[in-house]
């Protein structure tokens, strides 16, 4: 619970530890999440992720933020939160989900580049230890460090003066005392239960994102299909090729063919012509000879 880790299922369907450090409720009735992978980049800074969240059937999934004026409200808020450490969380804006030790599916988060300071400032205002205050409240115990539930902190900082690093240490000491007295004092199923319950959720939800299964099932059978009328597409294509190209060879033969009888034909013309110019010479011939002998 210290290192605040929840399960982000990315959109690949690959489970990632990530680290929450600041939840908040907006005007708009919205829980939305902060979180970080502790990625950095060359200059120290750190990239941190804003999504919104909802509740369905006791299981939390992402709300995506679609609006600027929703991301500007949103970045408002984080400023107001990061600007000390000191300054208690506003309950107008605290939000009543638990988020540690949960598996949440995310898509399309905001993300924002920020200084490590600015995300631990963050993550020190983060808390979800208001199941435990009623525990201790209810137990004897010798200890007054039980009314200092860990969420309170923040108010104390504002009424009472910082302590030394020697009583933060005293108090850490005492902290962990108590914490180890009532884990040996409470009843087990009551300690245990938030922590066992998602873990039947995390193995059904993992046999649902079975994607290689799905797309044999779902995609594999279209593509086949699809691939099967494309061949056979091809292969009508290729008949009708086949066919245009035989009329193509048949009707080049055709006009060879007319191209040779018209070649016949000129020489059978050639010949006639020639013929007929003997004729008419000779016709001439005797009509030279007729006139000829007429003149006599």
């Amino acid at each position: 619970m210290n290192d605040k880790i929840f399960y982000v299922i990315n959109e690949d369907g690959i489970r990632v530890d990530a680290r929450a450090l600041s939840k908040f409720k907006l005007s708009n009735g919205k829980n939305y999440l902060t979180y970080t992978y502790d990625e950095y980049n060359d200059d120290g800074m750190i990239k941190i992720y804003v999504s919104g969240i909802i509740e369905d059937s006791g299981m939390y999934t992402y709300s995506e933020i679609t609006t600027d004026e929703e991301w500007n409200d949103i970045k408002t808020i984080l400023k107001t939160l990061a600007k000390s450490e000191e300054e208690p969380f506003p309950e107008t804006i605290a939000s009543d989900y638990k988020y540690i030790g949960e598996e949440i599916s995310i898509r399309k988060a905001k993300k924002l580049l920020v200084s490590k300071k600015f995300a631990d400032v963050l993550a020190s205002k983060y808390s979800e230890v208001e199941d435990a205050k009623e525990v201790e409240l209810e137990l004897p115990v010798e200890e007054p460090v039980y009314e200092e539930p860990k969420h309170e902190e923040v108010e104390l900082e504002k009424t009472i003066k910082i302590p030394t690093f020697e009583e933060l240490q005293a108090r850490n000491k005492s902290i962990q005392a108590a914490m180890k007295t009532v884990k040996e004092t409470m009843p087990e199923p009551v300690v245990e239960t938030p922590v066992e319950e998602p873990k039947p959720t995390y193995e059904s939800r993992a046999r649902k994102v079975d994607y290689e299964e799905k797309f044999k099932k779902d995609v594999e059978p279209v593509l086949l299909d699809v691939y099967a009328q494309q061949q056979k597409h091809i292969e009508e294509l290729e008949e009708e090729l086949s066919k245009t190209k035989f009329d193509l060879f048949e009707k080049q033969k055709e006009a060879l063919s007319l191209s040779n009888e018209k070649d016949e034909m000129e020489k059978r013309t050639q010949v006639l012509e020639e013929q007929l110019n003997g004729v008419q010479k000779k016709m001439n011939g005797i009509l030279n000879v007729l006139q000829n002998g007429d003149e006599k």
